[in-house]
């Protein structure tokens, strides 16, 4: 009960804060609607801290071949992207005055994240018939495959497949015609590059659950968490014999990275296996991983996704499939594709080993489904996303 007390405070605040910042802004910005500077302005981004997702590489194809575009990025000064980043005079610091004052002059507010663009997220849909009209780019950052509703107020999703689009419109009636086949941006990057690691690499990357990340505010949060059957169950992983033993005899390493929701509590985890890595908060790259990596086990994790494109293994460990399903997404009604899906540690472990044994390639039935799965893999997912955003006018 307290934790609900506390999180109806802070976006209570939150959302008072954001009402008078915006506010005065779209007072502010009257005079400058009509400034050729801000004219068919594009405001780009992901999280806060991020430039490696789909909203990165669009960023940098339109740079690189449609320089005559007004466009912005919002990435906080204090990322690791950020000296990665070409000309950071066109880089917007998150949450600031330049971000109301851009956000609201754009003419096309496009990310990975549902109003990711906006300083105040979602808590901009009520202000937007006050701002300059402007088309919301829902890019995504991971394929949708459960039955998930979208908040309103976008004007275009990026899908990758057929099965994909039929889902979300099936989902979300309000934008049938809305969404479009254009890939994912970060796809044009995306190679397996694992046949050049001295020490091949299985990476373990569940996703988070919303009954339990904000676990992390709470005082006991570690021994709280220490309680949960995700922590029981992966921690088991990370000491069972059978894992070490495997890594040891083929020369391999395990890295355990969660989805950035559960990084606040990895410290929790432990292992006495050199072998295994439990990863800090921010201190890989996922794209990096997922191409360095041989095997994927995750859960209900859409990084599958990524991985299947360069058609290598993944295998489920679904110990909590109930209440995932009722506490966290509904379920789209199929089974997760493209792999095994195990809820016993015991057989979870013996597919891994014969995976292994496999020589870390994926089953012919796997790759099969695979093959037809993906609308494009052309490498042209960002021209394609720019022509379609260009159409949206």
């Amino acid at each position: 009960m307290r934790q609900k007390i506390k999180k109806v405070f802070f976006y209570s605040f939150w959302l008072l804060r954001f009402s008078i910042l915006t506010t005065f802004f779209l007072a502010i910005t009257i005079p400058l609607r009509f400034s050729k500077k801000f004219k068919d302005l594009w405001i780009i981004s992901e999280r806060p801290n991020e430039a490696r997702d789909n909203g990165y590489w669009l960023y940098k194809w339109v740079l690189e071949n449609e320089p005559g575009i007004n466009v912005r990025y919002v990435l906080s000064r204090d990322s690791s992207d950020y000296n990665k980043m070409p000309h950071k005079e066109l880089l917007i610091q998150p949450n600031s005055a330049k971000h109301y004052v851009y956000y609201i002059l754009s003419s096309f507010a496009v990310s990975t994240h549902m109003h990711g663009a906006c300083p105040g997220k979602s808590f901009c849909i009520p202000f937007l018939p006050f701002m300059r009209r402007k088309k919301n780019v829902f890019l995504q950052h991971g394929i949708t495959k459960d039955a998930v509703k979208f908040r309103g107020g976008l004007d275009a999703i990026i899908a990758v497949s057929e099965e994909e689009k039929e889902l979300i419109e099936r989902t979300n009636k309000n934008y049938k015609g809305k969404v479009y086949l254009g890939g994912f941006c970060r796809y044009d990057q995306l190679e397996d590059t694992s046949k050049n690691e001295k020490q091949k690499i299985i990476l373990v990357m569940p996703t988070f659950r919303k009954w339990l990340r904000d676990i992390g505010r709470l005082k006991d949060a570690d021994g709280m968490f220490k309680e949960t059957e995700y922590f029981k169950r992966w921690n088991s992983i990370f000491n069972n014999k059978k894992v070490s033993d495997l890594l040891k005899k083929h020369n391999m390493r395990m890295i355990f990275f969660p989805h950035s929701e559960m990084q606040k509590l990895t410290h929790n985890f432990s292992t006495n296996d050199p072998n295994i890595k439990i990863g800090k908060p921010g201190e890989f790259d996922i794209q990096s991983l997922l191409k360095q990596s041989s095997i994927l086990l995750t859960d209900y994790s859409s990084v599958l996704f990524d991985y299947i494109y360069m058609e290598k293994p993944v295998i489920y460990y679904q110990f909590d499939k109930q209440d995932f399903f009722t506490k966290h997404y509904t379920s789209s009604g199929k089974p997760y594709p493209f792999g095994d899906i195990f809820e016993n540690e015991g057989d979870f472990i013996d597919e891994l080993i014969k995976t292994v044994e496999r020589k870390c390639t994926m089953k012919k039935k796997y790759k099969e489904e695979a093959s037809s799965f993906y609308k494009y893999r052309d490498r042209k997912n960002c021209e394609r996303v720019y022509t379609i955003i260009k159409g949206l006018k």
